[in-house]
């Protein structure tokens, strides 16, 4: 296995029989020094230029002993592969990445070969992307924690995959306590756990829980798809930049931070929970505009599979702020996405009713209303039963059919688990 920069430095520095203190000089720290050589931090270009003169070396070797060119042109290639898998081309980008894993391997690069089997595992599915997760957690096992710690929110997914959600979570919350415990709080990667964290906490229900990690992680995200695709665009131009000029410490320096960009652009499908997460806080507080700000923008970025129901909880916001026209308008957009037999399709029967109600069409409310009820009493989606039965009992009592309504009440009470009389 390769050395890392850090790995690498400790060994020179302990050949010269220097200590850290003695190494960073003047300008840098003893602390700064073991943070690169553990792996913590990376180090700039600045840093290794004169950590190179501090060892009578060429900041060349600090890179590693293949070429340095080689080397950082590999890492480019790994990032326009990973934007091409960001772009929906992922039929095209899963053979270059098999190709460039293959390359790192031969060229002894480990990090560079788990970063491509990441990305493998993160657009496939099943025993696929089971074996992938695997083979990064092997050839990651030599790194340092806050590059190990990449393949768990994977895991993870790997885990609720097979229905052991209480586990996912607890891997997640113990791998992001033990980068804070063993002093690794690298950003990046606290921002991609506790947007993880976050979006299982949502799904199962715990909004307490998830708001508490949506906002930590909104607060360290550094913008949305397209600020954070600028971003990389800028770091990528700098760093070829460098290249041509031979400036390799430095062209490393800015591939390090397009490295950490594309992970924080691989996230937004939970930053969409984070936001929804946000969001129902938000509008439970009565601030309205800022839900309907945060469901909007999760709208934008989440997985096309959650893009439906965020379409309908967005619709219903706009509903309850008496916006009906915008209302009607994302239930008619979202309908033909909504798969028939399911909690979803209840719910929207239940907005579709209550929109409706507001627009004074009883009878249609009460047609929607009905399906909400039917529907979510054989699949046993209590919550939507719950918000259903009252609009439909009040309204079916408004229209003169009081024994309609309290037998609709009395049965859906009995589906809830209330015993019959």
């Amino acid at each position: 296995m390769s050395e890392s920069v850090g790995e690498r430095l400790r060994e020179l520095r302990t050949e010269r029989g220097l200590t850290q203190r003695e190494l960073a000089g003047p300008q840098y720290s003893a602390a700064y020094v073991s943070s690169v050589e553990t792996g913590a931090r990376t180090p700039s270009g600045d840093a290794l230029r004169f950590f190179a003169q501090q060892l009578g070396i060429d900041p060349d070797e600090l890179l590693g002993g293949s070429s340095p060119r080689e080397l950082i042109e590999l890492d480019l290639e790994l990032i326009e592969t990973a934007e091409r898998f960001l772009a929906g081309d992922a039929r095209r980008a899963i053979p270059r990445m098999q190709r460039l894993r293959r390359q790192a391997e031969r060229l002894d690069r480990p990090r560079q070969a788990g970063i491509a089997l990441l990305w493998l595992a993160g657009y496939s599915t099943g025993e696929i992307r089971t074996k992938y997760v695997s083979e990064a957690e092997t050839t990651l096992s030599g790194e340092p924690p806050p590059v190990r710690a990449m393949v768990v929110p994977l895991r993870a997914a790997v885990l609720s995959g097979w229905g052991e959600a209480q586990y996912s979570l607890h891997l997640l919350e113990t791998c992001h306590a033990e980068l804070l415990r063993d002093g690794y709080p690298q950003p990046s990667m606290l921002l991609t756990l506790r947007a993880c964290l976050a979006e299982r906490h949502l799904r199962q229900g715990d909004l307490e829980r998830a708001a508490e990690y949506a906002e930590s992680a909104l607060r360290l995200a550094r913008g949305g798809p397209g600020v954070l695709a600028e971003l990389t665009r800028s770091h990528l131009e700098v760093c070829r930049s460098h290249l041509a000029a031979d400036r390799f410490a430095d062209a490393t320096a800015s591939i390090t931070a397009a490295y950490d960009l594309m992970q924080e652009r691989a996230l937004h499908p939970a930053m969409a929970h984070c936001l929804l997460a946000r969001a129902r806080v938000r509008g439970r507080a009565g601030d309205v505009e800022g839900a309907l700000a945060d469901l909007g923008a999760a709208r934008e970025t989440a997985w096309p599979d959650d893009v439906p129901a965020i379409t309908v909880e967005l619709a219903a916001e706009y509903l309850a702020a008496g916006r009906l026209q915008t209302a009607a308008a994302l239930l008619d957009q979202v309908r033909p996405a909504v798969v028939a037999g399911t909690p979803l399709a209840a719910e929207l029967r239940l907005q579709l009713g209550s929109l409706a109600r507001a627009r004074g069409d009883a009878r249609g409310a009460a047609e929607y209303l009905r399906a909400a009820v039917e529907l979510a009493t054989g699949l046993g989606a209590r919550g939507v039963l719950v918000r259903a039965l009252r609009p439909l009992s009040e309204l079916l009592g408004e229209t003169g059919k009081q024994e309609e309504a309290a037998n609709v009440l009395r049965n859906g009470l009995i589906a809830l688990g209330a015993e019959a009389d």
